[in-house]
């Protein structure tokens, strides 16, 4: 039942493609640097996202289908489009970008007939670097001219409070000691590590989770953020399949500024980072149309407007080369 996307859909199919391969900079960042990122050689995988629906009793009509997908990162992750599958029932399919890196595809279906099954899937090709720790870390700081996207990254997320006088309090008092910023930052990561239990459960955000004591990943990972900026250093959420972790900014001596990665659950990683799961989303104050709401994780978003109730299954997965 699967078939080439119709003539009409070609023009769109191609510049959506070109999309993807386009790249989002790394607000930067230049492996030679001695103050820089160093990336090693990438693992190659591939993820399958789409959309399965089956319309069992009934026909479905105007169905509108979104999901993130992995976007290029200059020096860290390289995505090409592998494979497209799309049944019939697909009229029109695109990409949409958005801010701080945001790529989403974009499903139309005028209608599924009653004992039909559509389908629209994207396999990508994500070759995701390694990442190691610059050789000079002590001369890393931080300036007031931070460039407007990075400054987004001191602002006030769903679950991570930037302004609390508690956090901005333990903050200070956990790096007193620290000899320069990016003792700082690991100080910041230690204490947490070190007295914040990994614990499965509710998603509780960065504040309960420093008053409980304990937290899930996600928690732990919002914790850091916070803890950074309160003391006005730039950090993000990075969301990898099943799993996310935190990136810390800083800036050289000539002003040029790096995002450097840390893990808060499992094993120790400070500024450097072995894990090859594609990059998915960076950050976690996203706004997407289809949500009044500021979105901390871009999830799938379908909403079929006439005919009987679909069954449905998103797709999010590996496949085997």
């Amino acid at each position: 039942m699967q078939r080439q996307a119709a003539n009409r859909r070609r023009f769109l199919k191609s510049a959506a493609v070109l999309g993807a391969l386009g790249s989002h900079p790394a607000y930067g960042q230049q492996p030679q640097s001695e103050f820089a990122p160093k990336y090693g050689d990438g693992v190659k995988r591939l993820w399958k996202v789409g959309l399965t629906l089956a319309a069992p009793t009934g026909f479905c009509a105007n169905i509108y289908f979104t999901a993130n997908v992995p976007a290029n990162w200059k020096s860290e992750q390289v995505v090409k489009v592998s494979n497209e599958q799309f049944t019939r029932h697909v009229g029109q399919y695109k990409y949409r970008d958005g801010l701080y890196g945001l790529k989403q595809m974009q499903v139309f279906m005028p209608q599924v007939p009653a004992r039909h099954t559509a389908m629209a899937h994207v396999t990508f090709e994500v070759e995701r670097k390694t990442v190691t720790a610059p050789p000079n870390k002590k001369a890393l700081s931080l300036t007031p001219n931070l460039p407007r996207d990075v400054r987004f990254f001191l602002g006030m997320s769903p679950l991570i409070e930037n302004r609390n006088a508690l956090l901005l309090k333990k903050a200070n008092d956990i790096t007193d000691t620290a000899e320069n910023d990016w003792g700082r930052v690991e100080c910041i990561y230690d204490w947490i590590r070190e007295n914040i239990t990994y614990q499965n459960g509710p998603r509780q955000g960065a504040l309960a989770t420093f008053r409980s004591g304990f937290g899930e990943k996600e928690d732990l990972t919002s914790l850091f953020v916070a803890l950074c900026r309160n003391l006005k250093i730039p950090a993000r959420t990075v969301w990898v399949p099943e799993h996310n972790y935190a990136e810390f900014y800083l800036q050289a001596p000539d002003g040029k500024g790096y995002w450097f990665p840390c893990e808060l659950s499992g094993q120790r990683a400070f500024g450097e980072m072995n894990d090859n799961r594609p990059m998915l989303l960076r950050g976690d104050n996203f706004k997407v149309p289809e949500k009044p709401e500021p979105q901390r994780y871009v999830a799938e978003h379908l909403k079929v407007k006439g005919g009987s109730k679909p069954q449905v299954r998103f797709i999010r997965e590996y496949v085997q080369a």
